[in-house]
């Protein structure tokens, strides 16, 4: 006998419908997610994923008035959000706190860079007062060492012009934040260091090796009776070795005077002068090669802000950079979106 039984077919069950709906909405922390998509968006990462160009990203330091904007996503403070907001958006249209109208603080590197100036400023300050004061013979001896080491005297009056131009444009480049004048004044530090070490060679030398025999022989050779007279005043002496020897006759210095010789004065004043000058230039030299180092070091960082604040030529929206973004966005946006969705549905359909 036949079961006449109809075979049970199974239950249809109801499809899953899905609803294309943010989750973050329906979860716990939402309001912590949703600054995190706040966040995400204003790093730029947002605009990359839909294959924008390079000029649409957030390659430049927010305003000032964005990065301080502390917005909270929470349902009791939306009309405080909304103000800030209004309030924020109103300050970006009127130009307001973009870093333009703001002063910023001395950075570390333009303190050091300032203090070394004013230290190239001080020494060549000082060597050119010492060689004006010398020109003008005002100090005692000062005839002596224009006559004697005149060689010298130009030298430390070159080398003291050269610091005095090489700090001026130090304190100028520094104070208005120029970043060429300050290689120009980082350029200049070398020919400055140059004549500084003429002046410590050429003295070294002069107190170094026969002094005595160049003294000699410059008193021959070189000094004219009117630069014998000067010594011969200025040191109270007469002649070289004694009043009969190559003397600049004069009311003090004659055959019979009781004046002795220039050469034990002479010497020792050279001495003393010498070893002036040489310890004194190459005690700055030291000094010198730090403040070299202090303005290849900091004359590139005056500012926090590397250049003008000026956005390059080549990250600068032009109307085909736009047209073209507008293409890409039209034919790329939300494709992943899409692709979510089609997913969705077949499954819907199975």
């Amino acid at each position: 006998m036949a079961d006449t039984t109809p075979l049970s077919t199974p239950c249809r069950q109801r499809p899953t419908q899905y609803e294309l709906r943010p989750a973050w909405h329906h979860r716990p922390g939402s309001v912590d997610q949703s600054r995190g998509r706040n966040r995400d968006t204003e790093s730029g990462k947002l605009i990359p994923s839909i294959k924008t160009t390079e000029k649409f990203t957030n390659k430049w330091p927010r305003p000032q008035s964005l990065r301080a904007s502390t917005l909270d996503s929470s349902v009791k403070n939306r009309s405080k959000q909304k103000g800030l907001i209004q309030e924020t958006l109103s300050e970006l249209e009127e130009g307001y706190n973009l870093g333009l109208d703001k002063i910023d603080r001395w950075t570390r590197f333009k303190w050091c860079l300032m203090v070394s100036v004013i230290t190239v400023l001080c020494y060549g300050s000082g060597g050119m007062i010492c060689a004006i004061l010398t020109w003008f013979r005002t100090w005692t001896h000062a005839d002596v060492m224009y006559v004697a080491d005149n060689d010298i005297l130009i030298l430390i009056t070159l080398a003291s012009s050269i610091l005095l131009f090489t700090a001026l444009l130090g304190i100028t480049g520094t104070l208005l934040n120029s970043r060429p004048i300050l290689a120009t004044y980082t350029l200049l530090l070398w020919p400055a260091l140059i004549s500084m070490l003429a002046v410590g060679y050429t003295s070294y030398k002069r107190y170094a090796f026969s002094l005595d025999r160049k003294l000699n022989f410059s008193w021959s050779q070189y000094y004219t009776p009117l630069g014998r007279l000067m010594i011969q005043s200025s040191l109270r002496c007469c002649g070289y070795y004694d009043p009969l020897h190559e003397a600049t006759m004069s009311s003090k210095c004659y055959p019979r005077t009781p004046l002795p010789g220039c050469k034990g004065k002479l010497y020792r004043f050279e001495r003393e002068n010498l070893t002036v000058i040489w310890s004194t230039t190459f005690s700055l030299v030291s000094l010198h090669l730090i403040n070299i180092f202090v303005a290849l070091l900091c004359s590139n960082h005056v500012t926090h802000t590397f250049g003008k604040g000026i956005t390059p030529k080549q990250y600068r929206l032009s109307q085909q950079d736009l047209q073209a973004d507008a293409e890409k966005l039209r034919s790329t946006a939300f494709r992943e979106d899409r692709e979510e969705r089609q997913f969705l549905l077949e499954d819907f359909d199975r």
